[in-house]
């Protein structure tokens, strides 16, 4: 049987290309997630320099 390698580098350039995409993707979610939970509203990062300073 002989190996259809055109098929066999579509593939594989597939594949690669999706990891990328998908790793790509995977940074952008975690810089939002880590922007979400960091943020403070200013009222309540007043509170926590005083309540530091007590």
């Amino acid at each position: 049987m002989e190996i259809n390698w055109l098929i066999i580098v579509a593939v594989f350039i597939a594949v690669v290309l999706l990891v990328y995409i998908l790793i790509k993707q995977n940074k952008k979610d975690r810089k939002k997630i880590e922007e979400e939970l960091n943020y403070v509203p200013e009222g309540e990062e007043a509170e926590i320099n005083n309540e530091k300073e007590s």
